[in-house]
């Protein structure tokens, strides 16, 4: 008994979410194939997508658990954080009106359905644009040492990028204006010239504390 109130907390925050995400669109499917008016092909293209982001936010939340870095001896850790999960709030917040003014349009209107279809459409392309960034975030890992900076992604395959300390020639900051707006950014690890020597810790809360440490940790000259 005790193993499985253990249990629940995991459970909650790494299986619920996707529950939530892809209910809408089981819900939206199974009405659409019990409602006689509604065109069967949508509504089994809207069924199958919720089954499939429910079965991959399973796997997700289960499988592919965020990567932790092996340290080596006498390795300290200085700071490790994630990319914030805003954004992809933001985006599934977004769709909300389109879908909201679709389903009025089918609902309470006459119009074509190529009306309801077109707002349907835009609120699926910023809603799963806000899923996929909600399970990417969930697997990445930016951790700093006092040795290296490093990028660690996890999901059917571990990818991982670091940077020694020593190496680090500049730290640069990135913040766009709703950036600023939402106390989130970039902080750029960079060691020369070309995409291989850089390192972006990107969409972190509270940036300037991790940039900070990381000019501190910079080989003086």
């Amino acid at each position: 008994m005790l193993g499985i109130f253990r249990f629940l907390p995991f459970f909650a925050s790494r299986v619920l979410p996707s529950i939530v995400i892809a209910f809408p669109l089981l819900l939206a499917g199974g009405y659409g194939i019990m409602d006689p008016a509604f065109p069967k092909s949508v509504a089994v293209v809207v069924l199958v997508l919720g089954a499939g982001l429910l079965c991959l936010g399973f796997y997700m939340g289960l499988a592919g658990i965020a990567p932790e870095p092996t340290m080596v001896s006498d390795e300290k850790l200085i700071i490790q954080r994630h990319p914030t999960m805003k954004p992809a709030y933001a985006r599934m917040v977004w769709s909300i009106p389109f879908i909201v003014g679709a389903g009025y349009l089918l609902e309470f209107t006459q119009q074509p359905y190529i009306f309801p279809f077109v707002p349907f459409v835009i609120g699926m392309y910023f809603f799963l644009k806000g899923v996929m960034k909600y399970l990417k975030n969930q697997h990445i890992t930016y951790t700093i040492t006092d040795r290296r900076v490093m990028h660690m992604y996890k999901f059917l395959w571990l990818s991982t990028k670091e940077i020694p300390v020593a190496r680090i020639v500049s730290i640069s900051e990135a913040r766009s204006f709703f950036e600023i707006l939402t106390g989130r950014g970039t902080v750029v690890v960079a060691t020369g010239i070309g995409q291989q020597q850089v390192i972006r810790i990107e969409e972190i809360n509270d940036p300037a504390p991790v940039a900070l440490a990381l000019r501190e940790m910079m080989p003086s000259t």
